[in-house]
Order: structure tokens, then C-alpha cells, then sequence
């Protein structure tokens, strides 16, 4: 999303088709507790980022994940060290004891020197201790996205 053409603005604001998102998984939860949804995808959203260059949009994309908590939707990866690869050299917006993983390079980079995590997985309370995610990032495994695969396992 982008902000009205009257503000001048370029940014954009993927928060805003997060919360969007959200609201529609709302519709698909019944009842507070026991439900077994799995959410996955490329949300453009940043995980733990900008605390230092941008506590603006650091706050932004952190109420997404808080929204997910609240509907007993459980981030559950892919995060280091079993959820992949980290990124190196690692890059200066991200908190020195991140577990961010890349999962996304954009057109001036490679599988090889992606920095940001995009693709996030969210899992219900109810089953997120059986979930395990892990990405793909690394540079023989990486695929022909700009985005790497992310396998998502369940335990029976």
C-alpha cells in the first residue's frame, strides 16, 4: 500500500496489507483456544529491525506479530540457528542477537548476500510446539525466486 498522492510521500506501508490480512484470518478462528491454522508467506513486513534507524517502522511491523499473538497465532520461524542460514557480513540495521534469517535479496544482491528476512511463518498455540521451519537460503539450495523456499514441518 501506498500512502494518498496528496502527501508527496514514496514510502510504502506493507503494514497496512498485514493488518489487512489479519483481519481476514479473524474470520477463520472460532474460538479462543484449540484451533490449528498454519499462516505462511512474504508479509514485507521487517522482524526486529529499525530499533535504531527507524523506531517508526520498527513499531509499525511490530504490531503486526503482536496481532498474530493475539489471535494465538505463534511466530514460529524460520529463525536461526535451526531455521537457516544468517546473513554475513551481517547487515547494520539488524540487532546484533537477531535469529533473522534472509529469505528475500532484492535486484542489487544474490542468494548470496540477501540481509532480509520478508517470509515469516505463524503457527496456532494449539500445534505451534510441533512446528518446525526451516528456509532454504543458502546459495545452492535458494531456488529461482528472489525469495528462498521455506519448509514447514509438523510433528504427529
Amino acid at each position: 500500500m501506498n500512502p494518498i498522492k496528496q502527501t508527496g510521500s514514496s514510502w510504502i506501508f506493507a503494514d497496512g496489507s498485514a493488518h489487512r490480512l489479519t483481519s481476514d484470518l479473524s474470520g477463520l478462528i472460532g474460538q479462543q483456544n484449540g484451533h490449528k491454522i498454519i499462516v505462511a508467506g512474504d508479509l514485507n513486513i521487517l522482524y526486529g529491525y529499525g530499533e535504531d534507524n527507524s523506531p517508526y517502522g520498527a513499531k509499525r511491523h511490530s504490531t503486526v506479530f503482536n496481532r498474530m499473538d493475539a489471535l494465538a497465532l505463534r511466530f514460529v520461524g524460520p529463525q536461526a540457528p535451526e531455521g537457516g542460514k544468517q546473513a554475513e557480513p551481517w547487515p547494520k540495521e539488524l540487532p546484533v542477537d537477531s535469529l533473522n534469517v534472509p529469505t528475500f535479496y532484492h535486484s542489487r544482491q544474490s542468494p548470496e548476500t540477501a540481509t532480509r528476512q520478508l517470509d515469516f511463518v505463524f503457527a496456532s498455540d494449539s500445534i505451534a510446539d510441533r512446528v518446525s521451519v526451516k528456509d532454504l537460503n543458502s546459495v545452492e539450495e535458494w531456488g529461482p525466486s528472489d525469495h528462498c523456499r521455506i519448509i514447514i514441518e509438523i510433528a504427529v
